[in-house]
């Protein structure tokens, strides 16, 4: 996605813009995301002094693999979007994204945006109940018959405290 700027020659001159564009894949923390919607761009590029600034929103929607039982997710994107570019080599620093010939690049600053966004765990469902970890039954469509009594060693002490009160009340009665 590319903008020209040639028309902004003057402090405070703007331009809207909209672009939608068909991205393949992003690849992101060793996971890869699909675009199964085309990315929509769409904002105000704005002259300030030496710089353009450029304010927007990201709109997309990623398919990838649930965290937790390896079904389908879907992660909605619609995000606000905020860039300041220079074309002057003395303006540019980590803040600011440099440009050349009076065209801007998006895609890096769109994946960066995307990125940002990203929850740290793609599920299916907010209540997804996951796999079994004993059989490996995707327990959202049925459940096991497998024991789930699998109590961490450090905690093994507890678990023999609440028999003992069990059968402590028990005796009571």
């Amino acid at each position: 996605m590319r903008l020209d700027v040639s028309k902004l020659k003057t402090n405070g001159d703007s331009e809207e813009f909209e672009f939608c564009e068909s991205w393949e894949k992003l690849e992101f923390r060793g996971d890869i995301l699909f675009f199964v919607e085309p990315v929509y761009f769409y904002g105000v590029a704005t002259k300030k002094g030496n710089l353009i600034e450029v304010s927007g929103n990201v709109k997309t929607k990623l398919k990838t693999i649930c965290y937790r039982c390896t079904e389908d997710a879907y992660v909605e994107v619609d995000v606000p979007f905020y860039e300041e570019y220079s074309n002057r080599e003395e303006t540019a620093d980590d803040e600011v994204i440099k440009f050349e010939d009076d065209v801007i690049e998006f895609d890096d600053s769109i994946v960066a945006t995307i990125v940002l966004y990203l929850p740290m765990k793609y599920l299916c469902r907010e209540d997804c109940k996951g796999l079994c970890p004993v059989c490996g039954t995707n327990l959202n469509v049925s459940s096991c018959s497998c024991e789930k009594d699998d109590i961490d060693p450090r905690l093994s002490v507890l678990k023999t405290l609440i028999n003992q009160l069990d059968t402590d009340e028990k005796k009571e009665v």
